[in-house]
């Protein structure tokens, strides 16, 4: 019984104290996937297949890109970029469709591709 108010003090002085970067208890901040731009961001109805590059920010090696709902086969990934192969059948339809990347089971921001009318 005597070591409760002993042991509360302690508690209560690590749980008071200033937090150091190095406190493996202190939570660390973490900033969620996002994209900021596409390359190219807009090809014409029909085009021939080829590879999107999407930049922007903490993309994890898990990363996949999602082209109007629909997982694509990504070719690459780093932090800032991930390369994905569009496909013909992509391109048939004209109009906005929407891309995002999952990610540490996160999704980014979406981003509209252009598939231009003819």
């Amino acid at each position: 019984m005597r070591y409760i108010p002993l042991l509360l003090a302690s508690l209560l002085t690590l749980g008071c104290g200033a937090a150091s970067h190095s406190d493996p208890l202190r939570a660390s901040s973490f900033s969620p996937p996002s994209i900021t731009m596409l390359t190219p961001n807009s090809v014409p109805q029909n085009s021939v297949p080829f590879a999107m590059t999407i930049m922007g920010t903490n993309f994890g090696t898990d990363a996949l890109v999602f082209w109007n709902g629909a997982p694509q086969h990504t070719i690459s990934v780093t932090s800032t970029q991930v390369t994905v192969a569009v496909t013909e059948t992509d391109l048939m339809f004209p109009g906005l469709v929407p891309v995002y990347v999952r990610t540490g089971g996160m999704n980014t921001n979406t981003v509209d591709f252009q598939v231009a009318i003819q």
